[in-house]
């Protein structure tokens, strides 16, 4: 018995084609993507030509689903096109590594000094919140002693199981957004150095997670992908363009490391150390 791969290609060796099968299509942007013009997702296909001499070619098509409106009257627009627009973006955002590492330094020097203020206040939240709930606990045996009538007890009770929970939250907040804006700093570095690479190199996967990372209101309207940056990447592309003027007039001092010296450019410039008043962000 031969199995049908083989089989297969005898077929072909004598000339004949083997079984066709279905082809699994996987294509990068879809169910990323919604129409300018109707808002219906925007789909996907691939187109063989064949040309005389043998020779095929595949073509990767996007365009509107319309399923909102049949009668939408948006194109289609090849993928290498819609590629490049995408590397158009990207390319906006890209860092060298340098100023990656000296902005995750930033970050880690920020948290730092915010520790302690942090540290006071969640010692403060935390002393607020066993007060509340030994208040609870009072009302409880005033009850039993029947020093309260009914009414002030579920009255104050209230209060206080109100006061309990909303104290709660502030815990778990104060405790929990340092954690969550250093991590995404950290993300949105990595994400502006590496996205091109990632995305010319990294397959498929690659380019789907770097266009699903740049926002969730992606448009395609007459075959211009627009995008609203995810709100973390606004700075960042402003920052790359001011670092970009660095390094195009960098001049390297002999003696001195090089490292030092374009840290101490990045840290002058006022459009990327942060001021005391600029909440967080690397842009003025």
């Amino acid at each position: 018995m031969i199995s049908e791969e083989q089989f297969d290609q005898i077929q072909a060796i004598l000339g004949k084609k083997g079984k066709q099968r279905p082809r699994a299509h996987v294509f990068a942007f879809t169910g990323l993507m919604r129409c300018g013009e109707c808002k219906a997702m925007i789909t996907c296909e691939e187109k063989i030509k064949r040309q005389k001499n043998g020779n095929v070619h595949r073509y990767i098509y996007y365009h509107c689903t319309k399923r909102v409106n049949p009668n939408c009257t948006q194109g289609s627009i090849e993928q290498s096109e819609l590629e490049k627009q995408i590397l158009q973006t990207i390319g906006s955002l890209k860092i060298p590594p340098e100023f990656h590492d000296w902005g995750l330094k930033w970050v880690k020097r920020e948290n730092q000094k915010e520790s302690q203020d942090r540290n006071l206040i969640l010692t403060q939240q935390q002393r607020a919140y066993k007060e509340c709930i030994a208040q609870l606990d009072e009302l409880i045996d005033m009850r039993a002693a029947k020093e309260i009538t009914p009414e002030e007890y579920v009255q104050k009770k209230t209060k206080l199981q109100k006061d309990k929970v909303k104290l709660k939250k502030l815990l778990d907040d104060t405790d929990d957004t340092a954690t969550k804006w250093h991590n995404k700093a950290d993300e949105m570095f990595d994400f502006a150095r590496d996205a091109v690479e990632k995305f010319n190199n990294g397959g498929l996967e690659g380019k789907r997670y770097v266009l699903s990372r740049l926002g969730s209101n992606l448009i395609l309207k007459d075959k211009i992908l627009t995008t609203n940056l995810e709100e973390t990447l606004i700075p960042m592309k402003e920052a790359a363009k001011e670092v970009k003027k660095i390094h195009e007039t960098f001049e390297p001092i002999e003696g001195i490391d090089r490292i030092t010296q374009i840290e101490a450019l990045y840290s002058q410039s006022p459009a990327l150390y942060p001021q005391p008043d600029s909440n967080r962000r690397f842009t003025g």
